[in-house]
């Protein structure tokens, strides 16, 4: 766990205690970018040995806080958040990763009745079903009880397959066809329908660190090109699987020429980027804690980071 995860951990439960608006007033940072993969009142057996999720009260109670303090906008607004339209407010992206199903049943008709826009990440592999990610299957086999000392360790699905043979694929085929654990293509286009945005989050969910510049740009811009062409999305956004550490300074250079794509998202947390069309977000899950919780051990990890200039990331 990184140093990051570990201090908003422990502190979570105590920086409760301290006033939002003035730690948001000190670290100079109005606009956050919340983001969840899934919301559930189920097992989830494909998610729980990975880490917390938030349950449908929880997540109810995290969105009744963040609309009580931040203005929520959608992704048409990012333009303006550039231009400083926003300049003086709070205001708050809602985001959404993975393309699972619950964002169709359980996600959407929450914030549809509250509404509250928001973007949904998509990885085109795994549309309607066609296969599951690897950090999903690692979970699975714990459920199996078929892990190994691999299981977990694994960067990608070459590297977990090593230990597997046919009868546990043929599991993870099976748990795809009962369990359905991501939305369908017609789904997908429901939510557009109803006014939300879809955006790409690579086609496979691979570690960016670990690809060369090609693979990461083919992995990012085909996805972006297969939404456009099967769900005619308007707008080009990208929210990094995983994580964008590592990720050097020629990807975004490319990524943003020609407008190839829009608007760009991370995961460290409140956090800058030296390329402003890269926005960095802030995980809601992993914690037994609340959104008021972790946005404000945000904004304290962030003003202690002050005085070592460590809060914009370089490439």
């Amino acid at each position: 766990m990184s140093i990051r995860k570990d201090f908003i951990g422990l502190t979570s439960f105590f920086s409760g205690l301290l006033p939002l608006d003035t730690l948001c007033a000190l670290a100079g940072q109005n606009f956050v970018i919340p983001f969840y993969h899934v919301v559930s009142d189920e097992d989830c057996p494909h998610i729980k040995n990975l880490y917390r999720f938030k349950t449908i009260k929880e997540f109810e109670a995290d969105i009744d806080y963040l609309t009580k303090h931040y203005q929520p906008i959608g992704a048409d607004d990012l333009n303006d958040v550039l231009s400083g339209k926003y300049a003086g407010k709070k205001i708050m992206l809602l985001t959404f990763d993975d393309g699972l199903r619950q964002m169709y049943d359980v996600v959407a008709p929450i914030l549809l009745r509250k509404g509250i826009p928001a973007v949904f990440f998509i990885n085109t592999d795994f549309v309607d079903n066609k296969a599951l990610m690897f950090r999903y299957k690692a979970s699975l086999l714990r459920e199996m009880k078929k892990d190994s000392l691999n299981t977990f360790t694994a960067r990608n699905d070459q590297e977990l397959q090593k230990d597997l043979n046919q009868s546990v694929n043929a599991e993870f085929d099976t748990f795809l066809k009962n369990y359905k654990p991501y939305m369908s293509s017609d789904q997908i286009r429901s939510l557009i329908g109803q006014g939300f945005s879809i955006g790409a989050h690579s086609c496979s969910h691979p570690y960016y660190e670990d690809l060369n510049v090609d693979k990461q740009l083919s992995e990012t811009l085909d996805c972006l090109d297969i939404l456009q062409v099967e769900f005619g999305i308007r707008q080009r956004l990208f929210a990094f699987p995983f994580t964008d550490h590592g990720v050097s300074s020629e990807f975004f250079q490319k990524l943003f020429e020609g407008s190839k794509v829009d608007f760009s998202f991370g995961g460290a947390g409140v956090k800058k980027d030296i390329h402003s069309r890269q926005f960095q977000r802030v995980p809601m899950e992993g914690w037994n804690a609340s959104a008021e919780q972790i946005l404000k051990s945000e904004y304290l990890y962030y003003l202690l980071r002050v005085p070592f200039g460590k809060n914009t990331i370089k490439r």
